[in-house]
C-alpha cells in the first residue's frame, strides 16, 4: 500500500475573533493526534490552498508515481477526522490513487473540488 500525505489548510475557517483558532488548524491538530500511531499517513500544515469559499480544505496526495491527488473542501474538524483517515487509507490502497465510490465517505464525495493528475503523465495522455 502506498503512503498518503494529507495537507491541511490551517488558515481555513478563521475564528470569529482574534482569540479563536481557525477550523483548519483544529482539523490539522486532530489529524496529527489521530495519526501518531498510524503508519502510511503523513499530515502536514499548509498556510493557504486558496479555496476560501470551501473551508476547511485539504489535499490527499501520494508520493508514488502515477497516482492521482484530490483537493477536498468543506471538512468539519468536529465530525470528519475518522472519515478523513478512512478516505486516506482508501486513496493509499487504490491502484492509481482513485478509491472506489463505495470507499469514499460522504464528506469526500460531497467535497471534491478537483482530482489532480499524477505529476508523471499517464500512458493514455501521451498521444494528446
Amino acid at each position: 500500500m502506498a503512503s498518503v500525505c494529507l495537507q491541511v489548510c490551517v488558515l481555513c475557517g478563521e475564528g470569529a475573533d482574534a482569540t479563536s483558532e481557525a477550523a483548519g488548524r483544529r482539523l490539522y491538530r486532530a489529524l496529527r493526534e489521530a495519526c501518531r500511531e498510524a503508519s502510511g499517513i503523513d499530515v502536514r500544515a499548509v498556510d493557504c490552498l486558496a479555496v476560501c469559499d470551501r473551508p476547511v480544505t485539504l489535499v490527499f496526495r501520494s508520493d508514488s508515481p502515477g497516482r492521482w491527488s484530490y483537493l477536498v473542501g468543506g471538512a468539519d474538524p468536529r465530525k470528519d477526522p475518522a472519515d478523513i483517515l478512512a478516505a486516506a487509507r482508501a486513496v493509499a490502497a487504490s491502484e492509481h490513487g482513485v478509491p472506489a465510490m463505495a470507499e469514499r465517505p460522504p464528506f469526500f464525495r460531497d467535497g471534491v473540488i478537483a482530482r489532480l493528475p499524477p505529476a508523471r503523465r499517464l500512458k493514455s495522455d501521451r498521444n494528446g
